[in-house]
């Protein structure tokens, strides 16, 4: 189980045990919503926190009766010269929990509340209200620190008093203490003081909190504020960072593993720290769980269960969990969700960290559905990339031994190609060469969601679904091109000039004037589903050159892309792309960006920015200068090779573009934030709505469907509607003729998902077969099956019902101006004109009218010619047709060369 993921073992429902009246008993433990309170010792008097103690077995001694005792218990401690200042000074100056203010750690959830991610200085969360906190935690707490919590005025008189003559006598100077006197004690921050005076001053704190607060809020406030060792502060930090549970779902081995840290913060009944020769841990956990079987809480069961695991320990308590396939979302230098949260909320990493004072304290509750990202973890992982050894130790790159793995250098096979462990056996390339790795993404058509991300084993390392490491999409992108020909009234029946290799006129100032298609050599022509179906380029270059590169570009971006990368002066350029609301189309260039002082810009890690804006950023430094897509130029800044997916995108955005057409064209701005609550629980309103727009009408939409109806791969197809579209992409020269890409991006009405797979090595590395060779890998045989498995489990895990695609007439109209030849007539040994063998321009053969005729016998009588008396011969005629017909009147009935 990765850190912080869901324990499955929820703990049994509350037992409660006996109720003290007025105690935990009595509350329901029933959770609040996601909140968290504003300060770490604070929960407001005006917050409901239960019910007050109804009734005391002893009634609570008069305020005058308290004032005796502490006037008493604070003349005998003067006396003895441990206090110099008068307690009615202490009485007057006790600080209230209101006044105490931290900053709190931000958590992330997936869209079912499962903590996957923090962010902060510390892990820092507190519960709102004590109805939060389970009796589990509650009786666990009492059964170790105070089991008269709830009986007594906040001060063990006889624990103090029998604690004052010890220490007279020579004894421990510690003596007992109340849970409230131990809040005193860290609100003054003097739980280090052994002093006889620390006792008096504590007691007088006590009597005054008891005044102000109820039982339930001073039970509220000690657990918010104690450390619970791992860099956890609060009951509610630590039930993640130790378990990664809610707290309500602590069961109560887990409970009591919590509550016997509060007096530990030097790791001592840490399991993990205080290392297996220590038996405090177990020794403190057996006797908390046996009170509280002499209590009636528990019975031996609970016990014979044994002490619960815990999550391993965390480098940084406050920011976890992005090492993760999650923690490409959340973490903090790239993550996505931080340029969404300040774009939608118009909050900064800086109020979610926490650090200042009452700042973070959010949750942010992501897209990402728990059973969904479960089977893209199922399918896509392999599991690490094996790591060097020598003599089965770990070792760097300069072969020096290292104990951490993530140290150690990346194993390279003879071939010089990474591999992964591959100790997944249920990922759909378990039996695949160990070095091809794969990426997937799940888009929800309609809404925009991402529902499952898979971009590599490591939030912190190279995500492959994402714009650090983007792929050419190949014919993938072809839907696209499509779309732009229907949207310029070329219907899916139009006829495209398939010819390979194809030369264009625009490619005459390049070294390769001609366009190929892959892995074929022909001189046919094709409609445009065929086109797509069958993958070919010349098509779509063709349809590119005919209405501009920037057309496809602007109805990619309109169908959702984002991103786009081509090389310039030999450096990998990525360009943003943004949209506002009146459709204009701006975009922003990134890489890396050199100074004017020959340095380079960097991070705040003071690594090199990959992604600085290489065209400067606005007057707040932040953010990148744009330039606006001028439409009327056909190929900037990109050319017409866009057509058939050339230039790198992401896995992301391909998930994107074909949940757009599976929602009948409406793109729907794809996120992964669902929400985000303050501190105090409370949904924070967006600054701007997600955005929705019509991108495609709803009949160019379900043409594409049909397109990408009948593409499937090996395994064949799923067992309801899709639509979707395979893709391939030939590696660098070197390689030739590998291929170093392939891809398969389709959709169901419910879901789409975009799958990758190339070599784990390099983007230029060839994709290899289960032997290691070049032969047989494409689209349909690698990527394919990965879309499959995860597309089928997440049918499984959500219960998608079977939908059929609308119906929609052919839009458009079936032009074949590019198959034309330049008199207007077409090959008649075209599929064309097999097709259509009707059409006047297919050319039927024949002469100028005849004229091979002799003209005949002009007097030749009609008997004669009854007779077959006369001579023959046609004179000539005056059509594009065949020979006279030798009727000897001239006509030659001349073909057709008419539409009609």
């Amino acid at each position: 189980m990765s850190p912080h993921s869901v324990n499955p073992h929820s703990g049994p429902p509350h037992q409660g045990g006996p109720a003290v009246p007025g105690g935990p008993g009595d509350h329901g433990g029933a959770p609040g919503n996601v909140g968290r309170a504003s300060v770490v010792g604070a929960v407001r008097k005006t917050m409901p926190l239960g019910k007050k103690p109804k009734s005391k077995s002893k009634k609570r001694m008069s305020m005058r009766r308290r004032r005796v005792y502490a006037a008493l218990i604070m003349a005998v401690l003067m006396m003895l010269g441990a206090g110099t200042v008068a307690g009615a000074t202490y009485f007057e100056n006790v600080p209230e929990p209101k006044d105490l203010a931290y900053g709190e750690s931000t958590t992330i959830t997936l869209a079912d509340g499962t903590p996957v991610a923090g962010y902060g200085e510390y892990t820092r969360k507190l519960v709102d209200d004590y109805e939060e906190i389970p009796d589990e935690v509650v009786w666990s707490l009492l059964a170790l620190e105070d089991k008269n919590f709830f009986e007594h005025d906040g001060v063990d008189w006889k624990g103090t008093t029998r604690a004052l003559v010890n220490n007279v006598t020579g004894g421990d100077t510690q003596g007992a203490s109340t849970i409230t006197q131990q809040y005193a004690g860290m609100v003054e921050d003097i739980r280090g003081d052994i002093s006889y005076g620390r006792k008096a001053k504590e007691a007088i704190m006590a009597m005054k909190m008891e005044q102000d607060y109820s039982k339930e809020e001073i039970l509220t406030h000690y657990l918010n504020l104690n450390f619970y060792g791992r860099g956890a502060y609060g009951i509610a930090a630590a039930s993640e960072v130790w378990f990664g549970e809610k707290v309500k779902d602590l069961d109560w081995g887990q409970a009591m593993m919590l509550v016997m840290q509060v007096k530990a913060g030097d790791g001592s009944f840490d399991p993990r720290v205080a290392g297996e020769d220590s038996t405090a841990p177990q020794d403190r956990w057996d006797y908390g769980m046996n009170e509280l079987k002499k209590m009636g809480h528990i019975d031996q069961a609970e016990i014979d269960a044994g002490m619960p695991e815990t999550e391993e320990s965390l480098e940084n308590p406050g920011t976890w969990g992005n090492n993760t396939p999650t923690g490409f979302l959340t973490n903090p230098t790239d993550g996505y969700i931080w340029d969404e949260l300040y774009s939608r909320y118009g909050l900064t990493q800086n109020d979610f960290y926490g650090k200042d004072e009452d700042t973070g304290g959010y949750t942010v509750e992501l897209t990402i559905n728990s059973k969904v990202q479960d089977a893209a973890e199922d399918t896509a992982s392999r599991g690490d990339l094996k790591r060097q050894e020598e003599d089965g130790v770990l070792v760097d790159d300069n072969g020096d031994p290292v104990e951490e793995e993530a140290d150690a250098a990346e194993y390279e096979n003879e071939d010089g190609y990474y591999e992964f462990k591959n100790d997944n056996e249920n990922a759909a390339l378990y039996k695949q060469n160990p070095s091809m790795a794969n990426a997937v993404v799940a888009v929800e058509p309609g809404t925009g969601r991402v529902l499952g991300y898979y971009g590599g084993e490591n939030g912190l390392g190279v995500d492959k679904a994402g714009l650090e490491n983007p792929h050419p999409p190949s014919s993938t992108f072809k839907m696209i091109t499509a779309a732009t020909a229907v949207k310029n009234n070329a219907s899916i029946d139009s006829w495209w000039n398939s010819d390979s290799p194809r030369e264009f006129d625009s490619l005459e100032d390049f070294e390769d004037n001609a366009i190929e298609n892959a892995g074929t050599d022909e001189n046919t022509d094709r409609t445009l589903t065929d086109a797509v179906r069958d993958s070919r380029n010349t098509p779509m270059y063709a349809i590119a050159e005919k209405y501009g590169a920037t057309a496809i570009l602007q109805t990619a971006i309109d169908m959702g892309l984002r991103t786009l990368t081509q090389t310039e002066d030999g450096e990998p350029v990525t360009y943003k792309f943004y949209r506002a609301d009146d459709g204009t189309i701006t975009y922003s260039r990134h890489g890396v960006r050199e100074l004017d002082d020959g340095t380079f810009e960097t991070l705040d890690n003071g690594n090199i920015n990959p992604m600085a804006s290489l065209d400067g950023y606005e007057d707040d430094e932040v953010t990148p200068k744009t330039t606006e897509l001028d439409l009327e130029s056909k190929n900037s800044p990109f050319y017409y090779h866009i057509g058939f997916g050339q230039y790198p995108t992401t896995v992301k955005d391909m998930a994107t573009v074909y949940a757009t057409i599976a929602a009948d064209g409406v793109y729907n701005e794809t996120h992964f934030v669902e929400k985000v609550y303050d501190r105090d629980g409370n949904e924070y309103p967006e600054q701007r709505p997600l955005e929705q727009t019509q991108a495609l009408t709803t009949e160019i939409a379900r043409n594409l469907q049909y397109v990408g109806s009948t593409i499937d791969g090996d395994g064949g197809a799923i067992d309801r509607p899709y639509t979707g579209k395979t893709g391939t992409w030939e590696a660098a020269e070197e390689f030739s003729p590998a291929n170093a890409h392939t891809w398969y991006v389709g959709a169901i009405p419910q879901l789409s998902i975009a799958t990758w797979v190339g070599n784990a090595t390099a983007e230029s590395a060839p994709l290899l077969n289960p032997e290691g060779s070049i032969d047989g890998v494409f689209g349909s045989t690698l990527s394919y099956p990965v879309w499959k498995q995860f597309m089928e489990g997440s049918i499984d895990a959500m219960g998608y019902d079977s939908q059929a695609w609308g119906e929609a007439a052919h839009v458009g109209s079936p032009i074949t101006d590019d198959i034309e030849n330049e008199d207007g007539t077409i090959d008649p040994s075209s599929p064309y004109c097999a097709a259509n063998p009707t059409d006047t321009r297919c050319g039927v053969p024949g002469g100028d009218g005849g004229g091979n005729g002799n003209g005949g016998d002009e007097n030749c009588t009609p008997i004669q010619e009854m007779l077959d008396l006369c001579e023959q011969g046609g004179g000539d005629g005056d059509g594009d047709g065949g020979g006279g017909n030798g009727n000897g009147n001239g006509n030659g009935n001349g073909g057709n060369d008419d539409d009609d």
